[in-house]
Formats: C-alpha cells, structure tokens, sequence
C-alpha cells in the first residue's frame, strides 16, 4: 500500500496566504442594494404626468371645462391671485376652445334628431312632386292647345320647386308640409284635377325663398339647408285659430282689468263692507223693535216686572 504525500509546510510563491471571505447574499438579491422597503418618509413627491384631454369624448371635455372654470373662479376670489398672467390667458383660451366643441357637438346632435324626426315626411312629399313633374313633362309634349300648355307648364314650375323645397327645407327648424292639409280625391281622379288640388294651393313662405335660391345655385341651397336653427320658426309664426263660441281676450286684457292701486282696491271693499253691514243692520233693528213691542206688551198685562 502506498502512503500518501505529505503536505508542504509552506506555500508555493505566489499565492496569498489569507484565505477569501465569502460574503453571504440571498438568492435573487442583487449584491450591494438593500432588499425590502426603507424606513421612513420618501424624499420628495412624484407628480403625475399630464394628460392630454381626449378631444373625441364630449364627457372628457366637459369634465376639463369644468375643471378649469372651477379654477379661474378660485383665483378670481382671492385677492391677489397665484396664477401667472400667461397662465391665466392660456387657460382661458382652451376653456372658449372647449366651450365651442362642446356647442358643435350639441349642434351635431340636434341636427341628427331633427333629420330623422322629419326624414319620412321630406321623403314621401319629395316622390310625390317627382311623380307630379314627370307626369307633367308627358302631358306638355303631346299638349297642343296654348291655355292648357301654359297652365301644365305652371304647374311643373311648382313641382319642381316642391322637390326643391323637400331636400333643402332647413335641418334645425321644424318642417312645414306641403300636402298634409290637401284632401284625397277619389280613386279614379284624373290628373289635371290632382295637379290642380296639390299643386295649386298656398305655399310657405319658405318655399318663395327656395323659388328665389334656385337660381343661384346648389351651393346657395345647401346653405339655406344647413343654417342654424332661426328665433321665429315658421311653424311658431302662424297663430292657432280660436275656438267657435269661446271668445279669446289677451292676458294684457286681463291685467287692465285686474289693475288698480292697493289704496283704491282696499277702498273698494271697505265701500262694500259698509253696504252689508247697512244691510244687515236694518234686519237687526227690525228684529230688535220686535222684541221690544213684545216685552212692552208683556209689561202691560202685568208681565216680569210684576
């Protein structure tokens, strides 16, 4: 059996004697940063980064609007205000750019509900004076006679105003028909009493301004289509017609009736009180003289005090 070698007593050249110290760190831990919270308060506060206000969603812009007037009212209330001049003329600025996209996106959406609220009505008044005017054109080519040419010619004018009037009739005001008043006539009416019954009636008077705007132009049309909502519509103008048997009288009316000082009001009822009261009074005095004649003659048969 062999033995082993002996150790040497010294090390070679070379290498250190001291052996390397292990520092222990925990598994997962970078070395040299401490693990866990720290103790005490942080050093300063991290702001939020500012967003930006989506300009697509009309709630976040009424929310930033809001937010900003809420700011302005506060500075505005103290006396010496801690807003910069320029901050103050910028915020005021995106609150006016605010405030007009918020009006646009309600105009937007009036404007939507008036089309489809009236959409059914345009569009079958619309087909009815495009069938007027085509049935029209034949009857002015196989028409001789001058009277009847020139009245058929007449009535196309009309005709096509109608369509005019039923495409370009301003969005934001509530639309006057053309033919809802019109009777129907019989199934076998022939077409010149038809043209006679609805195209020869009274027209609004925004059908004589779209006569007036054909002749400038589809442009001068769309705009009379898309102009804003006017302070007297129309349908606000034309008065209700009064109820038979039931007189109508003026609230002013009322008032000129009901009006009068309080000093000529309070002498009216005291007048009145007075009457009653004098009314009232000679009842009383009759009652009274009754019963003295009866206590009288009580007195003379020997009555009470007897």
């Amino acid at each position: 059996m062999g033995s082993k070698r002996p150790h040497p007593d010294e090390e070679p050249s070379g290498h250190p004697a001291e052996k390397r110290q292990r520092t222990h760190q925990p598994h997962g831990k970078p070395h040299g940063k401490p693990f866990g919270k720290p103790f005490g308060k942080p050093q300063g506060k991290h702001k939020k980064p500012k967003r930006d206000v989506d300009l697509e969603s009309i709630n976040a812009i009424k929310k930033r609007a809001r937010a900003i007037e809420r700011l302005l009212a506060r500075d505005d209330d103290k006396e010496d205000g801690k807003l910069p001049a320029n901050k103050r003329i910028d915020l005021e600025r995106e609150l006016a750019a605010h405030k007009q996209r918020i009006e646009d996106a309600h105009f937007k959406k009036e404007r939507s509900k008036m089309i489809s609220k009236y959409h059914m009505v345009r569009f079958f008044e619309r087909k009815k004076a495009m069938r007027f005017a085509k049935q029209l054109e034949r009857r002015i080519a196989n028409t001789t006679d001058p009277a009847e040419l020139a009245q058929f010619k007449a009535d196309l004018h009309v005709a096509e105003v109608d369509i005019d009037y039923a495409k370009y009739f301003p969005f934001m005001e509530p639309y006057v028909s053309l033919y809802a008043g019109v009777a129907s006539g019989p199934k076998g009416e022939e077409e010149a009493a038809a043209f006679a019954r609805y195209l020869r009636t009274p027209r609004p008077p925004m059908w004589k301004l779209i006569e007036q705007t054909r002749e400038e132009g589809d442009a001068a049309l769309e705009r009379i289509q898309n102009r804003p909502p006017q302070r007297t519509s129309e349908a606000e103008t034309e008065e209700p017609p009064a109820k038979a048997g039931k007189p109508t009288e003026k609230r002013s009316d009322k008032k000129e009736k009901n009006k009068g000082s309080r000093p000529e009001r309070k002498a009216e009822k005291a007048t009145k009180a007075a009457k009653q009261a004098a009314r009232g009074g000679g009842g009383g005095r009759k009652g009274a003289e009754s019963e003295d004649g009866s206590d009288s003659e009580g007195s003379d048969a020997g009555g009470f005090f007897e």
